[in-house]
């Protein structure tokens, strides 16, 4: 193969991997071993561990970050990490956790944050994305749900996964630190969560020892799902996103914006909050309703 065949190959690497090579990679691109050692001498490339490499011509990304962390690990990038590269989750993580198998020892020394955890997944649970091999998207999302129960709703709602591959993904990984919480919220997330969010609302308002709130409050043509009529406070209880349908939100937006002109204060709480966050949930409530009767 020719030096401008290899050096056009190794470009287009370059740019398909965020600027990120390992020397694996640029052996089998036709490049000689002193070929990679002189791109290191003459700093146009920068060693990011022991055999990663990053083009001095590319910023250091979050997904350069990634692709570096496999590099060095051989692994797959799970966790927040993962989640973000999915789409489940908005923002990349500051550090870069990646999944090895247990009889992988490696622990290479990386110029940022990295979290290994060893475990053995099965190739159902591993996928390579974009030219990342990352946990596959049911298994990630399950992973995120246990620390914020709205990352689940998101991929749901947005189509990255389905109940049917979460629920494998569950069942493949049975045992596993947090799967107890991620059987619970698929327990939820297939039934009625408007339903089950307003059960965990009242049962809130109860043990506080909250009154002066009535159920299903008539309003015109709607009902208030929990009214401070006195204070004119109304509450509005939602479930999950996934369950909800364009008509469902275009119905509660006239619904609030009525009970606005007709001088309500209007307090909207998803099931995520309720289930995360009751007690600020109650504190919000009391405040609204303490403000009104002022």
């Amino acid at each position: 193969m020719g030096t401008s065949t290899v050096a056009r190959l190794v470009a287009e690497h370059f740019a398909d991997h965020d600027g990120v090579i390992t020397r694996g990679a640029a052996l089998k691109l036709g490049m000689s071993s002193s070929a990679v050692a002189r791109r290191v001498h003459d700093k146009l490339w920068i060693q990011l561990s022991s055999g990663v490499y990053l083009s001095a011509t590319h910023t250091f990304t979050a997904e350069a970050r990634m692709r570096a962390a496999v590099g060095a690990t051989d692994g797959a990038v799970d966790g927040p990490a993962a989640a973000w590269w999915h789409g489940i989750v908005e923002s990349p993580p500051d550090s870069v956790s990646v999944t090895v198998p247990r009889q992988n020892k490696r622990s290479p020394t990386v110029p940022y944050s990295l979290e290994l955890h060893r475990r053995d997944l099965l190739p159902a649970d591993l996928e390579v994305v974009r030219g990342l091999t990352v946990t596959t998207a049911p298994l990630t999302a399950l992973e995120a749900a246990s620390t914020n129960s709205a990352h689940l709703d998101r991929a749901l709602q947005e189509g990255i996964v389905t109940i049917d591959g979460l629920t494998a993904a569950l069942t493949r990984n049975a045992g596993r630190h947090g799967t107890a919480e991620a059987r619970r919220l698929l327990d939820v997330v297939a039934g009625d969560t408007e339903s089950e969010a307003e059960r965990r609302f009242q049962s809130l308002l109860e043990s506080h020892h909250v009154t002066g709130w009535c159920a299903q409050f008539p309003f015109g043509v709607y009902a208030i799902d929990f009214a401070f009529p006195e204070q004119r406070v109304a509450v509005e209880i939602d479930g999950w996103a996934f369950h909800r349908t364009a008509d469902r939100a275009t119905n509660d937006a006239r619904k609030q914006n009525r009970l606005t002109l007709a001088g309500w204060r209007v307090l909207r709480f998803g099931w995520h909050r309720l289930d995360g966050d009751g007690e600020a949930v109650i504190t919000d409530v009391l405040t609204a309703v303490n403000a009104a009767a002022a």
